[in-house]
C-alpha cells in the first residue's frame, strides 16, 4: 500500500542520542498514542541506544541512523528532536505533513518555530536571537522538566509520564544469575553507586575518594550490600573505587549490555548516581535515587517523587561546560555527609 492511500496515522520520531536523553523521550509515547488515536510510531535512533527502546510496547518500529534506508518515504508526524546535522538532513529528506523540531535551512541546521521552547535554550538559537548568551541564560532560569517542554513543543499534555524501560524474562534471568553469583538476597539492602560520567562530561563526576568514603559509611553504618555500577569508560574509576575502601564491594563489571545493566540496576533499592545514564535507567525501573547534580540542569531533571536532587549552591551553577577552572568545583562542593544523610532519609 502506497503512503497516499494509508489510514494509518504515522509518526516518526528522531532521538539519537544522548542515551539518558532517549530514555527520557519515551515519555512521550502514551500521549502521542491517545492524540492520534493508535498511530504508527516509528523511532529512529543510534545503534547503541536502540537496546534502549526494545521491547516498548508502544513503539511500532525501530530504525537506526547507521541504517535507515527501512524508512518509509513519508509520515504524518516527524519528531526532529536532536540538534546534530546528521539527523536534521534525515529529518528534511523525509516526506511529511507536519515537522516540529530540527530541520536543514539555507545549509544550516535550524528549528521550527514550535520547538523554540527547547531548542532556543541551546547551540542552535542563532546571533539574531541572542545567541549562546541568551540561550544559557534561558537554560539556567528554566524550572520545567525535559519532560513537561518535549510534550508541550509536540502539542502534548503533560501528565508526568514516566519513562518506559521494560525487561523481559531474559533478563530477569540475568538479574536472579547476578544475585546468586553475588551471594545477594531478597533481605540485602542493596545501593547502587554511578557517580562518573564517561569522557564528554568529566565534570558531572563525583571524586573518587568521596565515592569511597560513602561506600563505606553505607556499609558501616546501615549493612548495605554496595554495587558499584559504570561503563567500559568507569573501568579504571571503578578500580580506584574499590582500592581506597576498605569493605567489599560487589562490582558489576564494565562490559555489560545495556539491558544487562538495567537489570543490575534493577536489583538496587536505591541507586546514588550522576546525571547520568544509570540515573535514568533507575527512574524508568522506579527506583529510589540521590542525584548528584553538577554543570547541567537540576529543573529539567524529573524524579517523580522517588528521590532527592543535591547541588551546590553556586551562582554559576547550570554552565553546562565540559571543565572548570573553579576550585572546588559544583562536584567537589558535595559532601560526604550529605549525600550519606539523604540516602538515610531516602531509605526510611
Amino acid at each position: 500500500m502506497s503512503w497516499e492511500i494509508s489510514m494509518t496515522y504515522s509518526i516518526l520520531i528522531i532521538k539519537t542520542g544522548a542515551l539518558g536523553d532517549v530514555l527520557r523521550s519515551t515519555t512521550l509515547l502514551k500521549q502521542l498514542k491517545k492524540k492520534y488515536k493508535d498511530p504508527e510510531i516509528h523511532w529512529l535512533t543510534s545503534e547503541r541506544a536502540k537496546e534502549l527502546l526494545q521491547n516498548n510496547e508502544f513503539i511500532n518500529k525501530i530504525h537506526t541512523i547507521e541504517n535507515h534506508k527501512d524508512l518509509p518515504e513519508h509520515f504524518n508526524l516527524i519528531l526532529s528532536l536532536d540538534d546534530d546535522e546528521e539527523s536534521a538532513v534525515i529529518a528534511s529528506d523525509i516526506k511529511n505533513n507536519k515537522l516540529i523540531g530540527t530541520y536543514i535551512s539555507n545549509g544550516k541546521v535550524d528549528y521550527t518555530k514550535d520547538s523554540a521552547e527547547w531548542f532556543g535554550m541551546g547551540l542552535l538559537r542563532s546571533e539574531e536571537k541572542g545567541g549562546l548568551e541568551k540561550a544559557n541564560r534561558l537554560k539556567k532560569e528554566n524550572k520545567k522538566n525535559m519532560h513537561e517542554i518535549l510534550a508541550n513543543i509536540s502539542g502534548l499534555d503533560y501528565n508526568y509520564e514516566e519513562p518506559i524501560l521494560n525487561l523481559i524474562k531474559e533478563e530477569i534471568d540475568f538479574r536472579k544469575e547476578f544475585a546468586e553469583k553475588n551471594s545477594i538476597s531478597e533481605s540485602d539492602l542493596i545501593i547502587g553507586l554511578n557517580t562518573g560520567a564517561g569522557k564528554r562530561w568529566q565534570l558531572k563526576r563525583w571524586p573518587v575518594e568521596k565515592t569511597a568514603e560513602l561506600a563505606d559509611m553505607l556499609i558501616e553504618k546501615l549493612s548495605a550490600k554496595i554495587i558499584l555500577l559504570g561503563g567500559k569508560e568507569e573501568k579504571d574509576r571503578n578500580g580506584q573505587i574499590k582500592e581506597l575502601t576498605k569493605n567489599k564491594l560487589i562490582d558489576a563489571g564494565n562490559n555489560n549490555t545495556m539491558r544487562q545493566f538495567a537489570s543490575i540496576i534493577n536489583l538496587c533499592r536505591l541507586v546514588v548516581t550522576s546525571d547520568t545514564l544509570a540515573m535514568y535507567i533507575s527512574i524508568a525501573l522506579k527506583k529510589k535515587v540521590v542525584v548528584l547534580i553538577g554543570p547541567t540542569s537540576a529543573a529539567e531533571i524529573e524524579i517523580y517523587g522517588r528521590g532527592k536532587k543535591i547541588y551546590a549552591n553556586l551562582p554559576c551553577i547550570c554552565c553546562y561546560k565540559k571543565k572548570c577552572e573553579i576550585k572546588p568545583n559544583c562536584m567537589d562542593l558535595i559532601s560526604v555527609e550529605n549525600v550519606y544523610k539523604t540516602t538515610e532519609e531516602q531509605l526510611k
